[in-house]
């Protein structure tokens, strides 16, 4: 029996048009060799400031952020981030300005998202990497206390807007999948996703257990062990469940976390990365990044060919985005 999550009942801003598309993969499946049939939801779509999956969060986050009248939106990331990127885009639609705090040093040439963090007109703050350099999150809290002596009303974003408010969007984007599936007349056993600061699959844990619990999310880990990301999901998975008033708890062995395909660190590419991004672009016209989409359908690839899913009609990705990143680490794709 599954429960129905009215998200109606949350304020959005409808930044982007929804359902977001739902594509057949053949030519990747035939490629692979393997023999579910493969798909993708194309949350790489959701056109604020390039897109990506931060834009589904972002909508119900931005929501609470206009109802409380802001007037500056304040967030923090790394120097390339996704997050930063789509949180800027979304100020400025809506008329306010944006400060980004980034983990990092100023490199000598703007390129990738930073490039765009300029063209958008961002305050930006680079605080020298993470550990060494300033705190992000003292340095978020700083600037907000400066900007409200000055007469304005700031409003701070959580890195990856992954609070159960922002967790929302990816509850919403798996009842989609769902229901795209069914008119279909398919049905996912298995959702891959990049997982780092934990929003995206936590909201999507929630969203499967609740519209087809015969679904297993597989968060494949972009920046740290499978242990401690497990934790990091499972707790926002409760308080996700709590926010929406639903009496359901998880643990971490309750969720699935792949780690051997992040490299060891965040933000570098790996070769099966690189592989994997190549080969769903010359498939499938795909353009996958190196930091979390590339790595997540690296791990997709290798469960896939090691029969993993044999039993299993259909396998889900989910497109996150992220693209602008190629364009920082040029290096790696010039052959």
């Amino acid at each position: 029996m599954t429960h129905s999550i009215d998200l109606s009942r949350y304020p959005r801003l409808n930044l982007f048009p929804r359902p977001t598309p739902l594509e057949e993969m053949p030519r990747l499946r035939q490629a692979i060799g393997c023999k579910p049939r493969l798909f993708v939801k194309r949350d790489d779509t959701t056109t604020v400031a390039l897109g990506g999956n931060k834009t589904r969060k972002l909508d119900f986050v931005m929501a609470d952020a206009v109802a409380q009248g802001a007037d500056v939106i304040i967030t923090w990331a790394g120097v390339q981030s996704n997050h930063c990127r789509q949180t800027l885009g979304a100020a400025k639609k809506l008329g306010m300005d944006c400060h980004l705090i980034l983990t990092g040093d100023e490199p000598a040439v703007r390129q990738g998202n930073l490039l765009i963090y300029t063209i958008l007109g961002a305050e930006l703050h680079f605080v020298g990497d993470e550990g060494v350099g300033r705190d992000p999150e003292a340095e978020m809290a700083a600037i907000a206390a400066d900007l409200r002596k000055k007469g304005h009303t700031p409003y701070t974003v959580t890195i990856g807007a992954s609070t159960p408010l922002g967790a929302l969007g990816y509850v919403e984007s798996v009842m989609e999948a769902v229901e795209q599936g069914k008119k279909l007349g398919v049905r996912f056993q298995h959702g891959f996703l990049a997982t780092g600061s934990a929003g995206t699959q936590g909201g999507a844990e929630v969203g499967a257990r609740e519209a087809d619990p015969g679904m297993r999310i597989h968060g494949v880990s972009v920046s740290r062990d499978a242990d401690s990301q497990s934790v990091k999901v499972a707790k926002l998975v409760n308080e996700t469940y709590a926010f929406l008033g639903i009496d359901k708890t998880v643990t971490a062995s309750d969720i699935l976390v792949h780690d051997q395909y992040y490299g060891g660190k965040y933000g570098v590419p790996t070769e099966a990365g690189n592989d994997a991004i190549r080969l769903a672009g010359r498939t499938e016209g795909l353009i996958l990044d190196p930091v979390y989409t590339g790595k997540a359908m690296s791990g997709m690839i290798d469960q896939l060919r090691r029969g993993a899913m044999d039993d299993a009609e259909a396998v889900l990705f989910f497109h996150t985005g992220g693209s602008p990143a190629l364009f920082a680490m040029p290096e790696y794709y010039q052959r």
